[in-house]
């Protein structure tokens, strides 16, 4: 079967569980597990391949633009974790039909089977991409099932979706540095890089990402509490997730680049150091627990730091051991998880504590508990007895000094005593020491017990015959560490050597320990920490917590200057430090020649006169006037620079925020408040020490090198590209013009933000004198109300009109000469300083002008004209971008010839951008310009 078809069934499964849980209940479990056991036959052919020497790959075209490859590999490694996935997956699925109530458990079967499709896609990766996404699926699979599983799973599942995502964004690291520095997505063509020969900083960086991805799916230290907190989720989802699966993801990821970083000595250290320290930690923390679930999590996360311990060796016979020790625990795990789903239903409690001796009554659940015990135990005939003598070998050959594999040996020698006897407390706890069962307590029925008794059993007959699959695991050893030589010779007895001599001392010494087990416990099961993982996880996000509060409660303030201090302030440490940092480092070049003009000096003193005036301003129209002449003064500048386009521009924004800015002032007091000494002495500090380091930040970087590549490519390239001469208009609107698209959404939702904002304030709040009471803020505005002549408000009526008069009468020349001026800016922006925007801005002015004509404070259209503006702006934008289909993409330029005049789809992009800007302008005299009466 090829990999494609493979994946392709496997992504059917979520769909086609959904009707057979509708139709079947939990018994759906058979017909799925039937379909996996079906796929896992049906790569046999594939394996066979594999095992004679061959590498089966699949590729295409994934994003041609960025490079992108669709990459699929079948090799030994991906057939070991395939198979598990598929089989050990089909059993729990059997398992599933009779351990759940009846009922519907449709989101359990999509999300398994969702589940199962991302392992298996995870293994066949070879795109770094594709590898990236289906790890996080995982994740988000375990997330979900321990979050279904009740109040009790929403802390866990919260907890582990953390720590398991803080190993994504460790492996999403990883990935974005491999492919930029081997200029390749594809994982099998990445590892023949020289980079990691030649660069061993860099290598060591990579290994070091990559370890924290593995141990976090692993659920090695410091990542380890994750795979307990797990527990709250159902039997069936331990049984295969957590170890089976997941916890395996972590796993393969560390073998999949072992062969990269197999003598890289910080890869050694981290997996062979964290490894064993992690197997000793954990196996002592199951021997604590009286929850059997809990017992099994914590030795599922001691045998895994065992098995990335012998990955972290790098030898070729350690990577064999770890990979047989790896098949070995899924068999054996697996099945005893689902034992203790079967104690549970049966007993009704899998606490140690309250169970009955249940020997007698559960006669096979006692047997097959007892085998797949003693498999984990590391006791012969069994096939953990191999793996386990194998890595107590593999050890011994660990690089360092030559007393480190001793060493080593003696450490996992600890460790199996202590897993030694935490598996002699799941047997004696559940079903010797108890007391005889106070209420009848039956087997459970054989449909239930073989699923859980055939992943343990079959250890037995595997320990006898595991050399006939050495082919596969030599040639997975060969995906992971790139030796052809065979590797290692799998037997029951290899003869007296060091390794069956720790072996032997480790039963001894369990044993008699264990005949001892009712004085030793209540010494075994104090707690050693007053916190257990959890609550240490709980009380570093209490104090991320209060930590995040603190510095958001140094911006979060209604008040401006208050709200803008700590990023100024920042900001200015920033520009400073780096500054200063640059000159010292001698990395500062040389001004350009003509960069400085005499006439800057007299923009500086304009701009830095009107700064000072601006800030010493009690009046607030007196400062918004200063405000604009800064602008206008930085208008000059930027023409004085030649560029017409930005310049005009510029002009035309600070005259319509101006204008703007009045019609907000009407709502204000006419003066500022008198802010106290202490503050202002703070305020001016902040200010000067701000200007001080962006004038040292500009004078270090600005105008002190060539134009860079892309600006070049603009100059010469885009009248060639486009068929425009003015590079600042076809950048807008045709060589980015998805940012310009942007920015106009963003225009629409400012309008939107505009009537939204406004119409949630009450319209007292809106009244020109807010404080009555204050005579130092009053402003008095004369009410106009039509009335009888010679009436006050009549007079008023009159005085206000003759003072509009000239402008009414100005009106009707300025106006239409503004509309030729935009209608000829809109027209020539394709070639000379224009376009869509500077268009708009000039047809804004004129809307302006029509309003400071009018004799009264009233809108100058029917409020729905600047909504149909905005919003028919962004549609023709849109079509526009949607028409650009017909060359390739979205936004793709068209262009045609009419009559010897080319024509080019971009034209029809600024009218959206014309009518947006013309609407949202249209829109603000509308809102703030009228009145109350004339709102109404």
């Amino acid at each position: 079967m090829s990999l494609p078809i493979l994946l392709g069934l496997l992504a059917l499964v979520p769909l086609l569980s959904v009707p057979l849980t509708g139709f079947l209940g939990r018994a759906a479990g058979w017909p799925i597990g039937v379909i996996f056991l079906g796929l896992a036959g049906a790569m046999v052919p594939s394996a066979i391949r594999v095992a004679n020497g061959d590498v089966i790959t699949w590729h295409a075209a994934w994003v041609p633009e960025l490079g992108l490859d669709l990459a699929l590999r079948l090799d030994g490694l991906s057939v070991i974790f395939i198979a598990l996935a598929l089989v050990i997956g089909a059993l729990v699925f059997f398992y599933s039909t009779t351990y759940f109530t009846k009922g519907n458990q449709r989101g359990f079967y999509v999300i398994m089977t969702g589940f199962t499709f991302a392992m298996v896609a995870l293994t066949v990766s070879d795109s770094l991409v594709l590898m990236f996404l289906t790890w996080e699926l995982t994740s988000l699979a375990s997330f979900l099932l321990i979050a279904r599983s009740g109040h009790a799973g929403e802390a866990a599942s919260m907890r582990t979706m953390l720590l398991t995502f803080i190993g994504g964004l460790a492996l999403l690291a990883a990935v974005a540095l491999i492919m930029a520095r081997t200029g390749t997505s594809t994982f099998s063509q990445a590892i023949a890089s020289p980079v990691w020969g030649s660069d061993p900083a860099f290598t060591g960086l990579i290994a070091v990402l990559v370890a924290a991805a593995g141990f976090s799916k692993a659920a090695q230290f410091p990542f380890h509490l994750w795979l307990p907190d797990a527990m709250a989720a159902a039997t069936p989802v331990s049984a295969y997730l957590h170890a089976a699966a997941v916890v395996k993801a972590g796993i393969y990821l560390l073998f999949r680049f072992s062969i990269i970083f197999h003598s890289t000595l910080i890869w050694n250290v981290l997996l062979v150091g964290l490894g064993l320290f992690t197997s000793v930690l954990a196996a002592w923390f199951a021997m604590q627990q009286v929850d059997l679930k809990k017992l099994m999590a914590y030795s599922t996360v001691s045998q895994l730091g065992l098995i990335t311990a012998t990955i972290g060796v790098g030898t070729s016979f350690a990577i064999a051991a770890a990979l047989l020790h790896t098949i070995a625990h899924a068999c054996f795990k697996s099945g005893l998880f689902m034992v203790v789903g079967l104690i549970d239903h049966q007993a009704g409690t899998r606490m140690i504590d309250r169970l009955p001796a249940l020997r007698r009554a559960m006669p096979v659940t006692f047997t097959v508990a007892l085998v797949g015990t003693a498999s984990m135990a590391g006791v012969p005939p069994l096939l953990g007895f191999i793996s386990k003598e194998n890595i107590f070998g593999a050890l011994l050959d660990a690089p360092g000094p030559t007393v480190a594999g001793p060493i080593l040996l003696a450490v996992a020698g600890l460790g199996a005593v202590l897993t030694f006897l935490y598996c002699g407390k799941i047997v004696t706890g559940a079903f010797l020491d108890g007391p005889e069962p106070s209420r009848p307590v039956t087997e459970a029925r054989w449909v239930t017990i073989l699923p859980a008794a055939t992943p343990i059993l079959v250890g037995i007959p595997l320990a006898f015959t595991i050399n006939q699959f050495a082919p596969i695991i030599e040639q997975a050893v060969v995906a992971s560490h790139a030796v052809t030589s065979h590797t290692a010779a799998f037997h029951l007895w290899h003869g007296v050597n060091l390794e069956l001599i720790v072996t032997m001392l480790v039963f001894v010494v369990g044993g008699l320990l264990l005949t001892r087990r009712a004085s030793l416990r209540h010494l075994v099961e104090r707690p050693l920490f007053t916190l257990d993982g959890a609550g240490v996880l709980g009380a570093i996000t209490r104090w991320l917590e209060r930590v995040g509060v603190r510095a958001a409660g140094l911006v979060r303030a209604d008040n401006p200057a208050r709200h803008v201090a700590a990023i100024i302030v920042t900001l200015t440490a920033v520009l400073a430090v780096g500054s200063v940092l640059l000159w010292t480092g001698g990395h500062v070049p040389p001004l350009t020649p003509g960069v400085n003009q005499v006439v800057d000096v007299g923009v500086l003193v304009i701009v830095t006169g009107s700064v000072v005036a601006l800030v010493r301003a009690e009046s607030r129209i007196g400062a918004t006037v200063l405000l604009g002449g800064v602008g206008v003064a930085m208008t000059v500048q930027i023409f004085l620079l030649g560029a017409a386009d930005v310049g005009l521009t510029q002009l035309l924004v600070e005259i319509l925020t101006v204008l703007v800015i009045m019609l907000v002032l009407r709502k204000l007091p006419q003066e500022f408040t008198i802010k106290k000494r202490p503050q202002q002495l703070r305020n001016a500090v902040i200010a000067i020490g701000a200007g001080l380091a962006s004038a040292l930040a500009a004078w270090t970087v600005i105008g002190r090198r060539e134009r860079s590549e892309v600006a070049q490519w603009y100059l010469s390239q885009a009248p060639q590209v486009t068929g425009g001469d003015n590079i600042v208009n076809v950048i807008l609107v045709e060589l980015r013009a998805l940012d310009t698209f942007g920015e106009l959404a963003v225009l629409g939702m400012a309008g939107i933000a505009i009537l939204g904002i406004l119409a949630t304030i009450p319209r007292a709040l809106l009244d020109p004198d807010p404080d009555p009471d204050s005579a130092a803020t009053h402003v008095a505005r004369p009410k106009i109300e039509i009335g009888e002549e010679g009436s006050p408000s009549h007079r008023a009526l009159e005085d206000v009109e003759a003072n509009t008069e000239p402008l009414r009468l100005l009106q009707t020349v300025l106006v239409p000469i503004l509309v030729v001026i935009s209608a000829v800016l809109f027209w020539r922006g394709h070639n000379e300083p224009g376009g869509g925007f500077i268009a708009a801005l000039v047809a804004a002015c004129a809307v302006a002008y029509v309003y400071l004509a009018k004799a009264h404070d009233r809108p100058v259209s029917r409020p729905s004209i600047p909504v149909a503006l905005i919003v028919g702006g962004i549609i023709v934008a849109l079509g526009t971008g949607l028409l650009g289909y017909v060359g390739g993409t979205f936004l793709e330029p068209l262009h045609v010839t009419i009559l010897g005049t080319k024509f080019a789809s971009s034209m029809l992009f600024d009218v959206g951008v014309y009518a947006a800007v013309l609407g949202l302008v249209i829109l603000a005299f509308n809102v703030l310009g009228a009145d109350r009466e004339a709102k109404r």
